[in-house]
This record gives C-alpha cells, structure tokens and sequence, in this order.
C-alpha cells in the first residue's frame, strides 16, 4: 500500500492476551495479511499457563514483541502496559481470538488522513463462531463514513464500544489518559472519554471480526460490567440531555434483568425490570417483563 505521507506512519497494534494458544496464531495471520505492513504488534500475555508462548515464537516476525506481565487479570492494565511500550503514531487493538478484514488498518489510516480533526476511527464488523458466518454485525449499516462528534450517540445505542475496532491517533492519550484499572471491563468507558475530546469517523464497512465462544472475558464477568456501565451512564448526566440518560439507564436496566432473566435468577430479574418501569412508567415493555419474571418467580 502506499500513502500521500512519506515515510509511511507506524500503527502499534496491543494485543492483550491469555490461554489463547488455540486462536492467536490466526488472529496474527490476519494481522501479517493487512495491506497497511508498516506496524509492530505488541502481545501483552497475562499470565497464560497454555502455550501461547510458543505459538508466537514459531512465527517468525521482527515486527512482533511478546511481553509476559504476569497474572494481573484485568484488561485496562494489560492494554495500558501495550500503550507505554508503543512506538507508533497511530494505535489500535485486536483481542487474540479475533479477526480483522486485510484492509482494517488502511482504510481506518486513510479515514483519520481524510478527517484530519478527527482523533480517532472505529469499523464496523460482525460477531461470529464459525469465521466467514456473521451471527450479527455492529451496525445496520454496511457501507459508509459517518464524521463528527459521537458523545451522545455512545449513550444511544449507536456505537459499537469495541477495542478491536478502535484505531486512534497515539497524541490523544496526552488528553485522555490510559484505560481505567479499577474496572473489569473499561474499554467502553476509554472510548466515550474519547468520543468527549475529539471528533470520529465510523467506518461502517464489516472490517473486524469478533469470535464468540465459552471463554470469552464477558462471560466471567458480565453481571459487574453492567454495574459499571450504569455507573458509567450516571457519571455523565451533567452532560447529557436528560432524555437520552434516562433512555440509556432504561435500556441497561431491562438488559440487565433479561441477563439475570436468562440465568433463572426470577427475583433478580424482577428488580431490575422495577426499575426500568420506574423511569418510564408509560413503556410497556417494563411492565410485560415484570409479570413474567413474577409468574416464573412464583413457580420457581
């Protein structure tokens, strides 16, 4: 590939990873496959007791650095150890059991080239468990450029919030700062700190590819990622009009109560969707789902 920009920018890619020997070995394939070759990818190991380790040091790559941070267990301190050690001017993120589109870093480099005000780029992309079978994508739309400030739309249910499709200029981290380490999953929470700095570009195109499976971080960890996401929402009302936060905490709670709903925790279920009817009352699905998690409650 080659650029209006001369000498070519280097992209740092931080790969977080742990007892991933099954998958990284691809997800690095997709990586060498990129037409944008001018990178180093930074695999930060936290403590992995499979062997991961030597899956990576078969593939043969100057441009790889494998660095083993111990057992640390969250995924805001891997990723801030693969931001200290990055050399790029640009930076972006792939979890070890996913994919990438080989023109992902290009096209999202181009984006920022196009926009130069914008700090950073998110892809579209799809889930899947078997690769080239999409479960469901990102977004409705498949094609297009979308430019300008995401803030609110982060609280709309209008932005993807994953890592692996993030790519931002490396200078924006003077603003925002590293990912929070005091939360289980802080990735969604880095980007909306973004989003509140600088302007985007979506590229809603599906460029990044994310493996759904048993192991996956979420699934351990899914009932405090909802606390903090409501948290996450309460901490910017200020700045948010009062409509949309109360949408958002409206759709976390009833999200939240389906989850417990799934796992056949009926009164857990219940009190999540109480308050969900509590801000807004005249909304229908609230009540409907109270009565069932009430009649499954009472069968229980």
């Amino acid at each position: 590939m080659s650029t209006d920009s001369e000498p070519l920018q280097k992209i740092s890619i931080i790969m977080p990873t742990w007892n991933r020997a099954k998958y990284i070995g691809e997800t690095i394939a997709t990586i060498r496959n990129q037409t944008y070759q001018n990178w180093e990818l930074i695999i930060v190991d936290d403590g992995s007791d499979d062997n991961t380790k030597n899956v990576v040091s078969e593939i043969k790559d100057g441009r790889i650095q494998f660095y083993e941070a111990g057992r640390i267990g969250i995924g805001g301190a891997i990723k801030n150890i693969g931001l200290k050690k990055a050399q790029g001017e640009f930076i972006a993120f792939i979890d070890s059991d996913d994919l990438w589109a080989p023109t992902k870093l290009e096209q999202q480099l181009l984006a920022l080239q196009q926009y130069p005000d914008a700090g950073f780029c998110l892809a579209g992309g799809y889930n899947f468990k078997e690769p080239g079978q999409p479960l469901d994508y990102f977004y409705k739309q498949k094609k297009g450029i979308h430019y300008g400030n995401i803030f609110i739309s982060c609280f709309k249910s209008e932005v993807a919030g994953f890592t692996q499709a993030l790519f931002f200029k490396r200078q924006c981290i003077t603003t925002t700062g590293g990912f929070k380490e005091e939360k289980s999953f802080s990735d969604v929470d880095f980007i909306i700190t973004l989003s509140r700095h600088f302007n985007a570009v979506i590229i809603y195109d599906p460029l990044v590819y994310r493996r759904i499976h048993s192991n996956n971080y979420i699934h351990s960890t899914w009932e405090k990622s909802y606390y903090e996401g409501i948290e996450l929402i309460e901490s910017n009302k200020k700045e948010l009009p009062k409509l949309i936060s109360r949408n958002a905490l409206f759709s976390i709670y009833i999200n939240f109560g389906e989850k417990y709903f799934f796992y056949k925790d009926y009164k857990k279920a219940l009190q999540k969707f109480l308050i969900a009817f509590k801000l807004k009352p005249f909304r229908f699905a609230a009540s409907k789902k109270m009565m069932k998690a009430i009649v499954y409650y009472l069968i229980k």
